[in-house]
């Protein structure tokens, strides 16, 4: 018996809410994350005399710096991770579309004049 058998596929709603809510946990934990990091830096600041202790500040500084990098890092490899999810979402809609352009011109155009519709009868 294959794993996946028991589990049901997602529908693209669900998907897209799934995407969005690790998306936006993943940033606000990075965020979280760069911001603490920010704090604790301060913090060694505050408590460092800068006059006497330049070099100190100077690593202090050079911390927060690698670490901001390595947010950056973590952030760019989550956002390719989530537009290739995308892609490869979008791509099936996109062969169709091509491989059929009336009926997806006449689909676009008939949810266009629905949309119209709704839109001009507030009366």
């Amino acid at each position: 018996m294959n794993k996946d058998e028991g589990k049901s596929q997602p529908t693209r709603k669900e998907w897209c809410v799934s995407m969005t809510e690790d998306g936006i946990s993943g940033t606000d934990r990075l965020k979280n994350q760069t911001i603490e990091a920010l704090e604790e830096a301060a913090r060694k600041l505050r408590s460092s005399d800068i006059s006497v202790n330049r070099e100190n500040v100077e690593n202090i500084l050079h911390g927060v710096q690698e670490q901001m990098d390595v947010y950056k890092e973590q952030i760019g490899a989550k956002y390719h991770e989530m537009e290739e999810q995308y892609h490869q979402q979008v791509e099936p809609v996109e062969n169709i579309i091509c491989d059929h352009p009336i009926p997806a011109v006449m689909v676009a155009l008939g949810i266009g004049f629905l949309f119209g519709m709704l839109v001009s009868r507030r009366d």
